[in-house]
């Protein structure tokens, strides 16, 4: 039996509901930002904790990741961090700022674990396709970001304010748990890595330049998707949008790259070499950053500025993952090189989107913020050049 058909029809149930609700607890705090920023009085600072929260959280939260599977687990782990999601959505809907403040941190931290158990559980169950399964999955969470960015503020005036729209992302996160517990349950008995094998796993992925690469090239993709993801609303509103239309071509932004992740995971597995596509798609993010610029004196540019990061973004998340699904000599190392690579990858997009808010905040226009983005999305195309080339990190 292939570990494909072993994984069954609800294990890949659980994981189209996984893939689906590890975004909407983030991608609908943007377009709502407005309204949330009315109705509970935030000043600047805690607009920009709100904003840049979930995203500090998908780092910190990834380093505990190797610790939680060596104790209970890939299976159990996901389980438990589930769990845990569907409290968290629950609480940040109550107790005003410090509820939505804390439950957005336990949803982020959540999210964070189960960023980094993915890749482990795609390599494991499907070893021979990788980059495929990582695009379908990746794709999803495209689906649902931009979904979840559309509906936003239609959704709170609809139904009731706020708080009501970001609860329905309920639903997913109950059912992704309940169809993974007959995974998490009937998995053979776990047996804990001895932690001198595991320290030997995490020396050679700190050693390797190949992984510094990866932490650079996820990081500054993630960095500018969370960017756009929490201020591009704000942003669009600032030059003269109304609420509605900036969720939208926030959605917009995130809705181009389904096709585009999908199309591409099919093709990148042929190819030995990534570093042509890496660079590549980081070149479309830089000239959609140049198009936002032009939006300030002339909104015909907001649609095209929205399609090309739409584009590289939706391209280069799909591919760092792949990368470190690829450069990984063993199952082990996947897990330490992916909780590494989002980890201070993760870090460095909080740090960013923060940065992205405050300089807005400091000089009363978008423009030096904007300017700043393609900047760093220069380096990107060059280490995701880099990073994108073949080769294995050395297994001890």
């Amino acid at each position: 039996m292939t570990k494909a058909k072993s994984f069954g029809f609800i294990g890949f149930t659980a994981l189209f509901f996984i893939s689906l609700v590890l975004r909407p607890p983030v991608a609908s705090i943007g377009p709502l930002l407005h309204e949330i920023v009315g109705d509970l009085g935030l000043n600047g600072t805690e607009m920009g904790l709100l904003a840049s929260a979930p995203v500090l959280c998908f780092g910190l939260g990834a380093f505990a990741s190797p610790a939680l599977v060596r104790r209970f687990g890939v299976n159990h782990a996901m389980l438990l961090v589930l769990t845990t999601l569907v409290v968290a959505a629950l609480g940040r809907i109550f107790f005003g700022f410090a509820g939505l403040l804390i439950g957005t941190i336990g949803a982020g931290l959540s999210i964070a674990v189960a960023n980094v158990l993915l890749p482990t559980i795609v390599r494991v169950e499907f070893p021979n396709r990788v980059p495929l399964i990582t695009g379908a999955y990746t794709t999803l969470l495209a689906f649902s970001a931009s979904f979840a960015a559309s509906i936003a503020v239609p959704t709170s005036d609809s139904l009731g304010g706020w708080r009501v729209a970001l609860s329905v992302w309920l639903i997913p996160a109950v059912l992704a748990a309940i169809f993974w517990a007959p995974k998490a349950f009937g998995q053979e008995p776990h047996e804990a890595q001895p932690a001198h094998a595991a320290a030997e796993e995490r020396a050679a992925v700190l050693r390797s330049p190949i992984s510094w690469a990866i932490v650079g090239f996820f990081g500054l993709q993630s960095l500018g998707f969370y960017a756009i993801l929490g201020w591009l609303p704000t942003l669009l509103i600032a030059s003269g949008q109304t609420p509605a239309a900036a969720g939208a071509y926030l959605g917009l932004a995130t809705a181009v790259g389904i096709p585009a992740g999908l199309v591409l995971s099919g093709v990148i597995g042929r190819f030995k070499s990534l570093a042509w596509w890496a660079a590549g798609a980081s070149l479309a993010t830089l000239l959609g950053y140049l198009s936002l610029l032009l939006t300030f004196n002339e909104q015909g540019f907001t649609v095209p500025a929205c399609i090309l990061l739409g584009l590289g973004q939706a391209s280069t998340f799909p591919m760092s993952l792949s990368i470190i699904g690829t450069r990984a000599s063993t199952r082990a190392q996947t897990t330490q090189l992916s909780a590494m690579a989002q980890g201070w990858g993760y870090l460095l997009a909080a740090l960013g989107t923060f940065l992205v808010g405050l300089l807005a905040s400091l000089t009363g226009s978008w423009s030096l913020s904007v300017i700043l983005l393609a900047a760093l999305t220069a380096a990107q195309v060059a280490v995701g050049f880099y990073s994108g080339r073949p080769g294995l990190i050395p297994a001890k």
